[in-house]
């Protein structure tokens, strides 16, 4: 065992390992852009700016591992109002021990006094990328896209606890990582809401202006005025990404030359007015319009309970088998023994019967609409036909799941059933006088 005045043992330092294929950049390179070129780092060419810093892959010779690098433009170095944010990022972050927050391994100064601090490197795609790659219409940009909204949640909430407010939460800030991994990222306007247990640190002057991104940021964040910001805000910017996955589109329209002069104005759009043809169920639509409500006071107080109306929403039926449907798909056949019932996600079905070879329409079903259920619980052929008028996604439920879920081998089936019963008999009565009136 070494004594502390012994050379520690000798490491396996890895001298050169390429990240995604780049080279690294060389010395040269490196001093004319002022790069900061830690001796323990290999430095590769930029992933990705913003508006005051810089991020590019590196390895880490004597961990032996892949980190980010971020360091700020030198041409804002001499400017206290970035250095000193640059450094309260990394300090912020740094402190946030979280799953879904992206750590921070150490913080530094180039010897031209340029800050920089390395970060995991995550390999992925952030949720902008996630989003276009599962357009709506895809069951995957739902329920998937829902699950990361959850895990989004427990990121911010934990930092609300810790007495931080992001302020800039948006698709291009949400990381989506190979393994189902999902980090918060760039906390670079967060805002210090009270004193942090942790650091014993207060809440920080700031001066008035517009923070975060137009199209996500809450009314009050573009008013600009620092007080009126709170967690409640950051409520706002989860909310703005869900609309986005509900709809496509984002609470102050599509027109995003207006979305800062709408969100000073508070004209956040219900989501319902889109123009589109959500095809999903109704109660997500209005999670999503509660969470971007214009006055702070209606929207869901904390992350946590908009979170909980979320994991409510998955938890009504998400978790079922779900089966895809082309358009002309017939799903349920008239006369057919039933085995499964099915809950509309996404499209639209018609339902009809046959009478002397032509097709009587009954009604149209959308998101969030039931059919196939009498059959199933009364063990009878179809009373109708059910057919996709484009695509569509439903839950199925059998008979086992159904039992299971209801107990129906006691009194709630019995109960269950008398009812279904009731309701077929009144149905085959109606139909009768119908024909005997034609």
């Amino acid at each position: 065992m070494a004594t502390p005045h012994e050379e520690p043992p000798p490491v396996l330092v890895i001298e050169k390992v390429p990240v995604a294929g780049e080279q690294p950049i060389d010395a040269r390179t490196l001093r004319i852009q002022g790069i900061p070129t830690p001796p323990h780092l290999v430095v590769y060419p930029e992933l990705g700016s913003g508006a005051m810093g810089h991020v590019h892959p590196a390895t880490d010779r004597n961990l032996l591992r892949h980190v980010a690098l971020k360091r700020l433009d030198r041409d804002l170095v001499g400017e206290p109002m970035y250095r000193g944010g640059f450094i309260a990022e990394a300090q912020m972050t740094g402190q946030l021990e979280h799953p879904n927050i992206v750590p921070v391994h150490d913080l530094g100064f180039s010897e031209a006094g340029v800050p920089y601090f390395t970060m995991k490197l995550v390999q992925g795609i952030n949720l902008d990328r996630w989003l276009r790659a599962h357009p709506l219409g895809d069951p995957a940009r739902l329920s998937e896209g829902l699950e990361i909204l959850l895990k989004v949640c427990d990121a911010v909430a934990y930092a609300h606890h810790r007495g931080v407010v992001h302020r800039d939460l948006k698709p291009e800030n949400i990381m989506v990582a190979e393994f189902g991994q999902v980090y918060v990222m760039d906390w670079g306007l967060a805002r210090l809401t009270k004193t942090r247990p942790a650091s014993g640190q207060a809440s920080q002057m700031e001066a008035p202006g517009a923070v975060g991104t137009p199209g996500y940021l809450s009314p009050e964040q573009a008013r600009g005025k620092p007080a009126e910001m709170d967690e409640r805000s950051d409520v706002f910017g989860i909310g703005a990404m869900l609309y986005e996955i509900v709809s496509g589109r984002l609470p102050y329209g599509p027109d995003v030359r207006k979305h800062l002069a709408l969100a000073e104005q508070g004209r956040v759009y219900p989501i319902a007015t889109t123009g589109v043809n959500l095809g999903v169920a109704r109660g997500i639509g209005a999670i999503a319009d509660r969470a971007t409500a214009a006055d702070p006071l209606h929207r869901y107080q904390t992350v946590l309970a908009l979170q909980r109306e979320i994991r409510q929403f998955l938890r009504g039926g998400l978790h079922l088998p779900q089966a895809s449907f082309e358009s002309g798909t017939v799903i349920v056949q008239e006369g057919d023994v039933g085995d499964a019932a099915f809950m509309i996600v996404q499209g639209h079905c018609r339902v009809y019967r046959t009478d002397a070879g032509r097709q009587e329409t009954l009604q149209t079903l959308g998101p969030g609409d039931v059919f196939g259920e009498m059959a199933l619980i009364l063990d009878e052929p179809r009373a109708a036909s059910v057919v996709a008028e484009d695509q569509v996604t439903a839950l199925v439920l059998d008979q086992e799941t159904m039992h299971e879920g209801l107990g129906l081998d006691g009194w709630t089936g019995a109960l269950v059933r008398a009812l279904a019963q009731r309701f077929h008999d009144l149905e085959l009565r109606v139909r009768r006088a119908g024909l005997s009136r034609a």
